[in-house]
């Protein structure tokens, strides 16, 4: 993908999500929370890219992703008040269908516009389909981890501030001094925990620890131990055994060198 198509989306991003700026601050914190992290997660992944070597079209594609892969949220929290997928819409989902309803990809080749679409269509999905083209996986993949690493970011951040989160961010959960043992069992298990076991923030902190495990790259693994953002989010958790028996098997994930393939055609 040229350059000159990214810079395209970019304005047409920036003038959608800013249609939902009221100019209160106040009242504007979710959408602006929401706004700088797409800004960062398009960092990120762009970064990833050139860390392992694409080519200049697949960094543009892996640019548009970053950009549309939350595209959703905005809807979403206009019209629920919420970021939580399980009370409200899939927002993965709602993004496709704006960028479908939009048209703003079809000026793209067939095969870019399929790329985008699916890696922001499964970006936070469970697991991932077997079905797709090779580098239509390595972008979904590859999407997966920028944004696990700006999540982590933003969470950590508010742990070195010593304050409580945006409660749009925490999806509105208690701050209950409680850890689901489900959750604890997950990383003990050495997999990623299911959103349907939080009750309180502490489990959104384990739950988000669990994602290690899920991470696609050690290019990823090689940038989350360096940020030392899950370090941060670790100290914030409570004392109990079992809850630091959990956060020691996060971090000697973390320490490890990791292995996973990239797509064979990653450098054109």
């Amino acid at each position: 993908m040229p350059i000159d198509p990214v810079n395209t989306l970019k304005r047409w991003f920036d003038t959608y999500s800013r249609s939902f700026l009221s100019g209160d601050p106040s009242a504007d914190g979710a959408h602006s929370l929401k706004i700088a992290h797409t800004r960062r997660v398009c960092e990120i992944i762009v970064h990833l890219g050139k860390t392992m070597g694409l080519s200049a079209r697949q960094l543009g594609l892996a640019e548009a992703i970053g950009l549309f892969h939350d595209l959703g949220r905005f809807e979403q929290f206009r019209r629920f008040g919420t970021f939580n997928d399980r009370l409200s819409v899939n927002h993965a989902a709602l993004s496709v269908d704006i960028l479908e309803t939009t048209g703003i990809l079809n000026d793209l080749p067939m095969a870019d516009r399929s790329i985008i679409m699916d890696a922001v269509r499964f970006h936070n999905a469970p697991s991932l389909p077997g079905n797709k083209p090779e580098e239509n996986t390595f972008f979904m993949r590859l999407i997966r981890d920028a944004d696990k690493l700006d999540i982590w970011k933003v969470f950590a951040d508010y742990c070195r501030m010593g304050k409580r989160p945006e409660p749009a961010i925490v999806q509105h959960l208690s701050d209950l001094p409680i850890c689901s043992p489900a959750i604890i069992k997950a990383i003990l298990e050495k997999r990623m925990a299911n959103f349907k076991e939080m009750k309180s923030i502490n489990d959104f902190k384990l739950l988000q620890l669990s994602w290690v495990f899920d991470l696609q790259f050690p290019e990823s693994l090689a940038l989350a131990a360096t940020q030392g953002n899950l370090q941060v989010i670790a100290q914030s958790l409570p004392a109990d055994a079992s809850v630091q028996q959990a956060i020691s098997v996060v971090l000697a994930q973390l320490s490890s060198s990791g292995s996973s393939p990239h797509p064979q055609d990653h450098k054109e």
